[in-house]
């Protein structure tokens, strides 16, 4: 137990004396800014304690590092749900194109929120970058969108993560006896293509990324529900994606094939 100086006004409200000291909880004992937080140790606080040093009641407790800890209220979060539903389309990283998460002002803990609730679908179907698609959006394209057939190394990678049924990029790629190269390449394919997806957050690896699990689009579907849609699908996705989202008529076309 370190002891400090003694805080003015602090009275003990069980004992009334006034000899108040300081001490601090470190090490296992820390408070983690989540339940995946642990492999990351910049996301945690060490807790500070005022301690009556008379009866020994412990008079208040506060974290050193508040700032690592997350909004307890989803408002930035559906703020967000919104943008991406009334618009179709959002990119991860800044470009010029079309709006992204960073250029919002949102940070990935919104965004993974999202991943968690299976409302986004992530793939990198736009010029090959992060993206994700509303439900909606998702549903539309994978209605009209013309899929290219898998190779045999992007079937095996394919075949894996739905007998795995969710697995983290690494730990699948261990489970395979394939080039990295090879590996890579076919993992691509399969986002680009819209056969997986993120499926929740996996390891937290800083204050603003996490790593992903991974699932196919069919097991996602089941958590996340299908649209019941009639009419032109086709018109539904372009009004969507190109009116609302953004996305110019070059690019609408080498996304739906």
């Amino acid at each position: 137990m370190m002891e400090g100086t003694k805080p003015d006004g602090k009275v003990c409200p069980y004992c009334k004396s006034d000899n108040i000291g300081i001490g601090y909880q470190l090490g296992n004992a820390r408070i983690f800014a989540d339940e995946y937080a642990v492999s990351a140790s910049r996301d945690c606080s060490e807790v500070e304690y005022l301690i009556c040093k008379n009866c020994g009641s412990i008079l208040r407790a506060k974290v050193l590092k508040p700032e690592v800890f997350h909004p307890a209220d989803t408002v930035r979060r559906d703020q967000l749900l919104d943008f991406i539903e009334r618009h179709g389309i959002l990119l991860c990283n800044e470009n010029p194109d079309l709006p992204s998460l960073s250029g919002l002002g949102y940070e990935e803990e919104n965004l993974i929120q999202l991943v968690d609730l299976h409302e986004v679908f992530y793939c990198m179907i736009y010029k090959k970058r992060s993206t994700f698609l509303s439900r909606k959006a998702y549903d539309l394209l994978k209605r009209c969108k013309v899929f290219p057939p898998m190779d045999a190394d992007s079937k095996k990678v394919y075949d894996a993560l739905r007998s795995a049924g969710k697995a983290e990029k690494d730990v699948l790629k261990a489970s395979l006896d394939m080039d990295k190269k090879v590996f890579e390449r076919s993992f691509r394919f399969l986002l680009e293509n819209l056969y997986i997806t993120a499926f929740a957050r996996g390891k937290r690896l800083n204050p603003n990324w996490y790593t992903y699990l991974y699932s196919t689009a069919e097991t996602w579907e089941k958590e996340a529900g299908g649209l019941y849609f009639s009419g032109n699908v086709r018109a539904a996705l372009e009004d969507l994606l190109c009116t609302a989202g953004g996305v110019s008529e070059k690019e609408f076309r080498k996304m739906v094939g």
